[in-house]
């Protein structure tokens, strides 16, 4: 069993402010009475301190080192290489999520031809759902059909089921459980709508 230094019986939060008042006089003194013996004693309490510092920094990177699971550097990773693989990791399990949602639902794309931003929000969807594979139902609120999805269905009243007030609108169905969960309404980048599909997977699927 390792010996371990005699406990000091004064509180160290007490002697740490201790310390603190004392640099502070030390320092006040030998700005406004820099003599030798008040700017020479300010330098050996910062070198005191500094010694301190030094021994805290060798023994902590001795306790990591030791305890490789409190290293928070191993855990989330800081260098480039290793920051790389951990996104990599993290990118694969938000892949995998999004592929398990793909199997359980699909999406109710509502869209008006008239609508500018649903013709910029169109190839977005379109390229999302083929990369994930997730099943789009596109509804046409007007009857006009956009090229990305030729195989649009006239709505008939299932925008008014879905409460549809602004186009476009982008919904996630599970037809096993009958949930269903607003994706987006208006346009949003292929970024925001991956991150607003995972924010509801874990909610979303296994009827959770």
């Amino acid at each position: 069993m390792k010996d371990h230094p005699k406990a000091n019986t004064q509180d160290p939060v007490k002697q740490m402010n201790a310390l603190k008042a004392t640099v502070e006089r030390s320092l006040a003194t030998a700005i406004l009475y820099p003599t030798e013996f008040n700017v020479k004693n300010y330098v050996e309490l910062q070198n005191r301190i500094s010694n301190q510092s030094s021994l805290f920094a060798d023994v902590w990177h001795k306790v990591l080192y030791n305890n490789p699971q409190l290293n928070y550097a191993l855990i989330h990773p800081t260098n480039t290489v290793a920051k790389q693989i951990d996104l990599d990791l993290q990118h694969k399990k938000e892949d995998a999520a999004i592929a398990k949602l793909a199997k359980e639902s699909g999406l109710f794309f509502f869209y008006s031809n008239s609508c500018v931003y649903c013709h910029k929000f169109a190839p977005v969807l379109k390229e999302f759902a083929t990369t994930y594979k997730i099943a789009v139902i596109p509804i046409t609120v007007d009857g006009g059909i956009l090229p990305e999805f030729p195989e649009s269905k006239l709505d008939k009243g299932q925008a008014a089921k879905f409460n549809v007030t602004i186009m476009p609108s982008l919904f996630a169905v599970n037809p096993y459980t009958q949930k269903s969960y607003p994706i987006s309404q208006g346009l949003i980048s292929q970024s925001d709508l991956r991150k607003r599909i995972l924010d509801i997977a874990q909610d979303f699927m296994g009827g959770a």
